[in-house]
């Protein structure tokens, strides 16, 4: 953590901070002993990795938040295809239940996965959101951001961030 002369500055090392910090909790291993259920930190890291989906689209797509989820589809950002209904699905279900009540909604779930599955699937109208391979697409997503200045130069999103200090 470090005092950074702009907003920039704060996203060239929030982003990748935010990244390990989803990294461990993925890799984490819950002792049964201690845990009601084997697995990982899931929603802290889908929370993260949530959030960074946000952050991304409200740089990029420079729009309301039922625009920035559509960075999921930015080929140069994720490229994942989804669908509006899929898009608003991860926002309202997964991103915005687990910032605002520390919970998902009913008929979601999260997977730990594998780098080959699918980052988010409907098995029998159950949603998965499958961590690693979600983990992987964004730290693409973040170095799309970060290896070009240009969109933070002159963003609305940061400008506006810039009027509430």
């Amino acid at each position: 953590m470090a005092i950074h002369p702009n907003t920039q500055s704060m996203l060239y090392e929030f982003l990748p901070e935010m990244l390990l910090v989803a990294k461990y909790c993925i890799e984490f291993r819950k002792d049964v002993n201690i845990w009601s259920a084997p697995g990982c930190y899931g929603y802290p890291a889908a929370l993260l990795l949530l959030s960074i989906v946000d952050s991304i689209g409200s740089c990029v797509r420079k729009g309301n938040i039922d625009n920035r989820f559509k960075i999921l589809n930015d080929n140069n950002y994720y490229g994942l295809n989804l669908t509006n209904g899929e898009m608003e699905k991860l926002r309202r279900s997964y991103r915005d239940l687990l910032s605002h009540n520390t919970v998902l909604a009913n008929n979601v779930g999260l997977e730990i996965g594998t780098k080959d599955d699918s980052v988010f699937e409907n098995q029998n109208n159950r949603y998965w959101l499958n961590l690693v391979p979600f983990y992987n697409i964004n730290i693409k997503a973040v170095n799309s951001l970060l290896n070009n200045p240009d969109i933070l130069k002159d963003n609305p999103t940061i400008l506006n961030i810039k009027k509430k200090s």
